[in-house]
C-alpha cells in the first residue's frame, strides 16, 4: 500500500471519501468491492481520531433493550457477526457480566428475562462462525461466582450477576487499517496526512476537493463524480467551506476512556453503575445512573466512557489532567476496593462524538443514537455530496454499505452491497483462528518467541509472512525493538514500506503494539525512530521532532 498523490490528482473517481476513520475505511472497501473507482483521503493518519478512541468492544446492543430499540439491536447483532467472520484474527468473543442487586430493575429476575430476549433476538449470531468464534447463550450466576470473576464492585445488596457474550477487538486501529488495505487491493487509491481544505464547486455541485499534503507540503485537486464525507467531528470545519449552503452545525460531546496498567478482571468485561445520577430521557426503563464499562485488554484494563459537552472545534480538543482525575474519581466511587491510583492510568483515549443534546436540569449528555446519511442535494441544494454521521464502531461497515448504495443511486449504478459481508479483510482469511495460531507457532522462524508470534498472528493474520519478508532474511530484523519484548523491528520496517506509516506516532500507536497502552519508553521510541529515519531520510532534527511529538501525546493538557 503506497501513498501516490499523483494518482489522486490525475484521475476522476466515481467516489471520493473524505475521512479515514472506521467509517471512511469501511466505505472505501464497500465501494471498491462494488466496482466503483474510489479515492480515500485522511487529514492525519488512518483511525487517528475518534476511531482510535475505543473500548475495543464489538457489541450486539444488549443495552438497547432498555430503550426497546430492537431495530438498532438487530443491526448491531448482524454487524458483530460480520466482523467475527471477516476479521477473525482481530475480533474475538468476549464474556461480559453485570452485577445484579435486589429484586427490581437491577435484580436477577429482570436480568434473566433480558438474557433470554438477547438470546432470542440474536438466534442467528453464530451463523458462519468458526468453532472458536461462537457466542454462547447468556445466563444468571450466583453472588459468589460473580465475586470470583469481579471482586471490585459494590457488595451491599449484591445477589448475583448476568453473563452474556459480545466481542472484542484485539487492535481497533489495525482493524481500520485492514479495511483500508482491502480497499486498496480492490483498486482504491488511499492517502493519509492529506487534508481536504475546500470543496471544488461547479454550478452548485461538489466535484471534489482541494487537499493539502501534511508531509511534503503543496496541494492536490482530487476530482470525483460523488464525494462522501466521513470526517466525524471535523465535519463542521468542512461544511463551513460551503458558505451560505452550509448545513446547521452539529454539536459534539467529548468521549474519554482510560487505560489502567492492571487487570481488574482476568477474562470478563463488566459493567458497574456510577454513583452519580444520570437521566436518559429516551429510556423506557430508568436506571437512574450511568453505566461504566470495564474491559480487560492485553495486559491492561480499559474503562469508559466519560461524556461532556464540547464547545470548541475538533482540532482544539485535548484530554486534560482535570478530565482524567475527575473521571477516575467517578470510577473509584463506582468500584469500592479497586482503588485505582492516578499513576496506574498509563494512557487515555479521547475523541468527539455527535451529541443529540444536553439535559438542561442535570447537564447529562445524550449521544446521537441512530446513524444518518445526509443527502446534501435534498437538504441544502448542494449536489454531488453525501455525509455519514454516526457513533458506533461496531456498525460502521453496515452504515458504509448503506451509504455506498446511496452513492450508486446518485451515479445511476445498481450496487450489490452484500460482498463486504462475507469477504475477509486483509489478513483475515485464517479459517479457525486457534488452528491458524497453532500452525504459526509451529512454523515460527528463529529467534521469534511464542509471545511475539501470537501478537503477530493477531495483528496481521495471514499477512504475517509479509512482515517476515520485510527484513529480507536478516535475523536482526526479527529481534524486538530495543527496550521492549513483543514488537519486532521488522514490524516498524514493514509499516513504513507497506502500510503508509509516515510519522513515529503512526507506527507506535496505530501500526504496532509499541505504545497503544502506555508510552513505550525512550529507548524503544528512539530505536523505532531510527528505523524510520533510515527509510524516510529523516535528519537528526526531524527525528528529535518526531520523538517530542510522540511524548506529547502521552501528556494530558
Amino acid at each position: 500500500m503506497q501513498r501516490d498523490l499523483n494518482q489522486l490528482g490525475q484521475n476522476e473517481f466515481d467516489l471520493l471519501i473524505v475521512g479515514g476513520g472506521i467509517y471512511g475505511a469501511t466505505a472505501a472497501r464497500e465501494a471498491a468491492l462494488a466496482g466503483l473507482s474510489v479515492a480515500l483521503i485522511e487529514k492525519n493518519d488512518f483511525a487517528s481520531g475518534t476511531s482510535g478512541n475505543s473500548l475495543k468492544i464489538v457489541h450486539g446492543g444488549l443495552r438497547y433493550l432498555q430503550h426497546a430499540d430492537l431495530k438498532r439491536m438487530r443491526e448491531s447483532i448482524a454487524e458483530r457477526r460480520v466482523l467475527l467472520r471477516i476479521a477473525p484474527h482481530l475480533v474475538h468473543p468476549l464474556p461480559c457480566v453485570m452485577p445484579t442487586y435486589g429484586h427490581a430493575i437491577k435484580g436477577p429476575e429482570v436480568m434473566r428475562i433480558a438474557m433470554l430476549m438477547n438470546d432470542v433476538l440474536s438466534a442467528d449470531r453464530n451463523l458462519g462462525a468458526d468453532p472458536g468464534h461462537t457466542l454462547p447463550m447468556g445466563r444468571v450466576i450466583s453472588r459468589q461466582r460473580f465475586l470470583d470473576l469481579v471482586p471490585h464492585v459494590e457488595k451491599q445488596r449484591l445477589n448475583g450477576g448476568a453473563v452474556w457474550y459480545d466481542a472484542t477487538m484485539y487492535n481497533s486501529e489495525r482493524l481500520a487499517l485492514a479495511f483500508v488495505r482491502s480497499a486498496v487491493e480492490q483498486g482504491a487509491v488511499a492517502a493519509n496526512h492529506l487534508a481536504a481544505e475546500e470543496f471544488l464547486l461547479q454550478e452548485g455541485r461538489v466535484t471534489g476537493v482541494r487537499a493539502r499534503d501534511g508531509i511534503g507540503g503543496g496541494t492536490v485537486e482530487i476530482r470525483a463524480r460523488m464525494t462522501l464525507t466521513c470526517a466525524g467531528p471535523w465535519i463542521n470545519d468542512l461544511f463551513a467551506r460551503l458558505g451560505e449552503r452550509r448545513p446547521s452545525e452539529q454539536p459534539f460531546s467529548t468521549a474519554l476512556n482510560l487505560v489502567v496498567k492492571r487487570r481488574l478482571s482476568e477474562a470478563y468485561a463488566f459493567g458497574v453503575n456510577s454513583k452519580r445520577e444520570f437521566k436518559d430521557k429516551d429510556a423506557l426503563i430508568k436506571k437512574g445512573s450511568r453505566l461504566l464499562f470495564v474491559v480487560p485488554w492485553r495486559d491492561y484494563t480499559m474503562i469508559g466512557t466519560d461524556h461532556r459537552p464540547w464547545q470548541g472545534t475538533a482540532g482544539e480538543y485535548r484530554v486534560s489532567e482535570a478530565d482524567i482525575v475527575s473521571f477516575l474519581r467517578e470510577v473509584n466511587e463506582a468500584m469500592p476496593g479497586a482503588d485505582i491510583r492516578r499513576e496506574e492510568v498509563t494512557f487515555f483515549y479521547g475523541g468527539l462524538l455527535p451529541m443529540a443534546g444536553v439535559n438542561p436540569g442535570s447537564g447529562d449528555v445524550s449521544i446521537t443514537k441512530h446513524f444518518r446519511i445526509h443527502d446534501h442535494e435534498q437538504e441544502q441544494g448542494v449536489s454531488g455530496l453525501l455525509s455519514i454521521l454516526s457513533v458506533k464502531y461496531t456498525t460502521a461497515r453496515g452504515v458504509a454499505e448503506a451509504a455506498v448504495r446511496a452513492v450508486g443511486r446518485k451515479l445511476g449504478k445498481k450496487i450489490d452491497g452484500k460482498a463486504g459481508r462475507k469477504r475477509h479483510v486483509w489478513g483475515g482469511d485464517v479459517g479457525d483462528f486457534a488452528g491458524f495460531l497453532a500452525v504459526q507457532q509451529a512454523e515460527r522462524p528463529e529467534p521469534v518467541s511464542e509471545v511475539q508470534m501470537e501478537q503477530l498472528a493477531r495483528n496481521y493474520g495471514t499477512g504475517v509472512g509479509e512482515v517476515f519478508k520485510a527484513g529480507g532474511g536478516n535475523r536482526e530484523w526479527l529481534r524486538p525493538v530495543a527496550g521492549q519484548e513483543r514488537v519486532l523491528r521488522a514490524e516498524v520496517l514493514h509499516a513504513v514500506r507497506h502500510e503508509m506509516a509516515l510519522t513515529l506516532a503512526d507506527v507506535v500507536l496505530r501500526r504496532t503494539e509499541l505504545g497503544s497502552g502506555e508510552y513505550p519508553g525512550d529507548e524503544a521510541a528512539a530505536d523505532a525512530a531510527a528505523i524510520m529515519a533510515a527509510e524516510l531520510g529523516w535528519d537528526a532534527q526531524r527525528m528529535q521532532r518526531e520523538l517530542a511529538d510522540l511524548r506529547r501525546l502521552y501528556q494530558p493538557a
